[in-house]
């Protein structure tokens, strides 16, 4: 059988075609895909920002979120069945390539791996839950793989209460998940954003949201934590946010980073000797089944949110629209989503 999907070629044209429809293979399931979210990753390979190693082969299909039902069990699979709905990572990893033709999000089906799959509980929408895979699994990242902190599944849950830690950029949907998993850790949350997300921010648990384009805003955040702090989490990682992390942390304290590090921020950090880590990258990928695994229960007990959509008209053929939006910087406390089954020929 064959499906709708968006296709980019070699030539890096990329058009809506029909395509057939991915079976599942050990390990994998089958899904019918509701709703695929943006990640400015899928607009910088289509612009050739990043090495085109990152593509397997062509044709391909990009798109690394999504959220659907699903379909087909793959052989040996036992932890999902057909009905479930479900949010996804269309790679698994780094490694195995982006987008590739059974995986990418911008499909009417595409395949998932089990391991980096969670359940939805019945209440939460496909296209809000689109917008977790990457990010939630990138904010996990910073605080249970790089930061090493007690994961709450494992007795984590509100062991660091009495610490702060700062989150830069908090109304990026990376910055989202992070303030919700850090309070989960019992962490006090100051964070930046523009204060049109300030309300917003505070109803995730965020304790302190600062003006992030304020001239003061190192000062405004020291005030707030009482001095240099030990944890920062930057989920913008551009050069100004870099070196911003690395003047706010205290001596030998750490800042995680989304990005390669700037060479300026380098300096700085050194003569401060702070720890830089980072969340990109093959090294940087977050790979945790139990993490997966608990995403259900924090959704349906509340403590995660995810984060709110603005869904495009038009189904794939939306992707220029989402792809600008990107690369324009108009992207702010929302995920862009567009949805795959409303694509018409």
């Amino acid at each position: 059988m064959s499906q709708l999907a968006l296709l980019l070629d070699s030539d890096h044209k990329q058009t809506v075609q029909f395509k057939d429809i991915p079976e599942p293979t050990q390990g994998f399931v089958q899904v019918r895909v509701e709703a695929a979210a943006f990640n400015p990753l899928d607009y910088k390979i289509y612009d050739r920002r990043i090495r085109v190693a990152f593509v397997e082969k062509y044709p391909t299909i990009l798109g690394n979120d999504a959220a659907g039902e699903v379909t087909k069990i793959g052989p040996g699979v036992t932890k999902f069945k057909v009905g479930d709905h479900v949010t996804f990572i269309c790679t698994p990893n780094f490694a195995n390539g982006v987008g590739i033709g059974e995986r990418g999000a911008f499909q009417q089906y595409a395949l998932a791996d089990v391991r980096l799959t969670a359940k939805i509980p019945a209440n939460v929408d496909y296209d809000s839950a689109s917008s977790f895979p990457v990010t939630g699994n990138t904010a996990g990242g910073a605080l249970y793989g790089q930061l090493k902190f007690t994961e709450p599944w494992i007795g984590g849950e509100g062991a660091y209460v009495g610490e702060k830690i700062v989150i830069l950029g908090g109304s990026s949907s990376v910055g989202l998940y992070t303030i919700q998993f850090a309070v989960l850790a019992g962490f006090e949350v100051i964070t930046t954003s523009s204060p049109a997300h300030s309300d917003y921010l505070k109803s995730l648990g965020a304790t302190t949201v600062i003006d992030r384009s304020a001239p003061d805003v190192a000062a405004q955040i020291l005030v707030a934590a009482g001095g240099a702090v030990k944890y920062v989490v930057d989920s913008i990682s551009l050069p100004p946010t870099q070196l911003l992390g690395v003047e706010i942390l205290q001596r030998q304290g750490k800042l995680v980073l989304v990005l390669p590090l700037d060479s300026s921020a380098k300096t700085a950090a050194e003569a401060k000797d702070v720890a830089l880590l980072g969340t990109y990258g093959p090294t940087g990928f977050y790979f945790n089944e139990h993490f997966w695994n608990a995403v259900e229960g924090y959704a349906e007990r509340g403590v995660l949110k995810f984060n709110r959509p603005t869904v495009l008209p038009g189904g794939l053929r939306s992707w220029e629209e989402g792809f600008d939006l990107h690369r324009q910087g108009k992207v702010s406390g929302t995920k862009i989503v567009m949805r795959p089954q409303e694509t018409k020929l």
